[in-house]
């Protein structure tokens, strides 16, 4: 049985990137899945830009197979930058959602602020 990679990505009423979490692995074998390590680099990638922004956040990565991060202040000035990643973040999600539909669930969600 395969095993799948869900990330949910929570996005604020403006459309910016609130948090994401991500939990399981993109299959079976460990350390060797394509999906899960793109997974894996595109979420991590973001995280880290977005502190060295100086975007305020939490997060962590307390076992194999689980990530979240939640933005406390991004900042009056760096709205239009993290739209960016925003976009970047939401479009390579759906596009490995698409690409291994097995393997990766993706939900988008917009919460009020």
């Amino acid at each position: 049985m395969t095993s799948v990679l869900h990330v949910r990505l929570e996005l604020s009423k403006d459309g910016l990137l609130k948090r994401f979490d991500a939990q399981g692995h993109a299959g079976d074998d460990l350390g060797k899945n394509v999906a899960c390590a793109a997974a894996t680099v595109l979420l991590r990638t973001a995280g880290r830009e977005c502190a060295a922004r100086g975007i305020v956040a939490g997060g962590d990565a307390a076992r194999p197979g689980e990530m979240a991060m939640v933005l406390k202040d991004r900042g009056e000035d760096r709205g239009e930058w993290l739209r960016g990643v925003t976009d970047f973040l939401v479009r390579g999600m759906s596009d490995l959602e698409r690409e291994f539909p097995d393997r990766v669930v993706l939900c988008v969600e917009t919460t009020e602020d």
